[in-house]
C-alpha cells in the first residue's frame, strides 16, 4: 500500500504542471502528422510491403501515444538523486528502491496516459484515418500483455542505465545513446517491416521491439495467431534476463556507493 502512496503522489504532482498538457498533446499531434504525411507521399493509394497507408497511419498513432507509458526516464531520477545525495534517504527507509522508482514512475505515466495520450488519441481519430479496433480479440488481449511487457522492460533498461551511472556519475552520453537505440530499434518511427535483412535480424534480438513495434504490430494483426504466443514468450525472458542483471549489478552498485561515501 505505501508503494502506491508513492505513486499517487507522483501523479498529484504532475497535476501541478497541468498548464504544460496542451503542449504535449499539440507535440504529440505534430509528430504523428509529420509521419503521416511523410508515408502518404511515400505509400501514397498503394501498399509497401503488404503495408497499407491506413496501418501505417495507425501504426504511428499507436507508437506515438506508447512513447508517452515507457519508463526509460527512470534513470533521469536517479541520476539527480545521486548527484545531490537524496538517494541515500531512500536507502535508508524501509522502501526497496526499484519498487519505489517503479511506484512514482507509473504514477507519473498515468497522468501522461489520462491527460496527454486519450486527448491526443481523440484528436487522432476525428483527424486521420486510424484502425481503432485491434485486429481480433486475441490480437487485442496479446496487445495488453505486449503493451505491459514493453513497460515494464522500458523501466528495466531505464533503471539498468541508471545503475551505471554509479560508476559514471553522469548519464548524458547513455542517455544519448540510449535514445539513439530506442528511435531506431523499437521501430517507432520507421517499422522493421522496411529494415534490411541484416539490421532487422539485429533489432529482433534485442529488447527495444518491445518498446513500439512488436505492440503496434500485434494490434494490426500482422503478427499470425500461431507467433503470438512465441513472440510473447521472447518478451518474458527478456524481462527475466533484465530482471537478472538489473540485480546483480545493483548489488555491485551498493558496494560502489559504500566506498564512495566513505
Amino acid at each position: 500500500m505505501g508503494y502506491i502512496s508513492y505513486g499517487i503522489k507522483a501523479f498529484l504532482q504532475q497535476i501541478s504542471y497541468r498548464t504544460e498538457v496542451w503542449l504535449q498533446v499539440l507535440g504529440n499531434f505534430l509528430l504523428i502528422l509529420i509521419q503521416v504525411s511523410i508515408w502518404k507521399a511515400v505509400i501514397g493509394n498503394d501498399q509497401v510491403e503488404g503495408i497499407s497507408l491506413e496501418q501505417m497511419i495507425t501504426y504511428s498513432v499507436i507508437n506515438t501515444l506508447i512513447a508517452t507509458l515507457l519508463l526509460t526516464e527512470v534513470f533521469k531520477s536517479v541520476d539527480n538523486e545521486l548527484k545531490t545525495g537524496k538517494i541515500a534517504i531512500y536507502l535508508i527507509k524501509p522502501v526497496l528502491y526499484p519498487l519505489f522508482l517503479i511506484a512514482e514512475n507509473i504514477g507519473r505515466a498515468l497522468y501522461r496516459f489520462i491527460f496527454t495520450a486519450i486527448p491526443t488519441m481523440i484528436i487522432c481519430i476525428f483527424i486521420f484515418e486510424v484502425h481503432t479496433p485491434p485486429f481480433s480479440f486475441m490480437h487485442g488481449f496479446a496487445f495488453i500483455i505486449a503493451l505491459f511487457l514493453g513497460i515494464i522492460i522500458s523501466f528495466l533498461i531505464g533503471y539498468f542505465i541508471a545503475l551505471v551511472s554509479f560508476w559514471f556519475l553522469t548519464t548524458f552520453a547513455l542517455d544519448w545513446s540510449l535514445g539513439a537505440l530506442m528511435t531506431v530499434f523499437s521501430g517507432s518511427f520507421f517499422p522493421l517491416w522496411f529494415f534490411p535483412p541484416t539490421w532487422r535480424f539485429f533489432a529482433e534480438i534485442l529488447p527495444f521491439q518491445f518498446l513500439g513495434f512488436i505492440p503496434a504490430a500485434i494490434y494490426l494483426g500482422e503478427i499470425p495467431k500461431e507467433q503470438l504466443f512465441q513472440t510473447l514468450f521472447i518478451g518474458c525472458s527478456w524481462t527475466i534476463l533484465l530482471v537478472i542483471m538489473v540485480i546483480l549489478l545493483w548489488k555491485k552498485a551498493m558496494k560502489r556507493l559504500i566506498i564512495q561515501g566513505g
